[in-house]
Parts: C-alpha cells; structure tokens; sequence
C-alpha cells in the first residue's frame, strides 16, 4: 500500500470520529483544500528540493574559508 493510501485510510478512519456537528465545516475543508491543490500544487518537500531553492549572497571565496568568516576573522560585506 502507498504512503498516500496509508494517509487516506486514516483520515477516513478518523472521520468516523468526528461529530455530527462539525461534519459540515470538514467538508467545506476538503473543498477548499481540492481548490487549492488545482490552483496552487503543493511544493516539493524533499529536503534536496529545498536545499536547491536556498540562495546564498556571500563572497567568492566564502565556502572555501567559511571557518575564518564563522569564527570572525573575515567580514561578509
């Protein structure tokens, strides 16, 4: 079974848990949530994907001397 069943079954599981009474506003939850996976689809969130949209605004030489501007002997300007 997938990882995206396993989750689908235990929210339909959990489902049968919730009262009457707020049935209505769960459902007009996952409306909104369908809607906003059509407009907006969800970020990657591998760690590999994130760390590919990290920007760094350093000096050329920062990730070979990265110890002497961490303990302070070189200024990033």
């Amino acid at each position: 079974m997938s990882h995206n069943m396993v989750n689908r079954e235990l929210v339909k599981t959990e489902i049968d848990f919730i009262q009457e009474q707020y049935l209505d506003i769960l459902y007009q939850f996952i409306k909104t949530l369908q809607k906003a996976k059509i407009n907006n689809p969800p970020p990657q969130s591998s760690l590999m994907s994130k760390l590919k949209q990290v920007k760094i605004q350093a000096p050329s030489d920062f990730a070979k001397n990265i110890d002497v501007y961490l303990n302070g002997e070189k200024d990033v300007e």
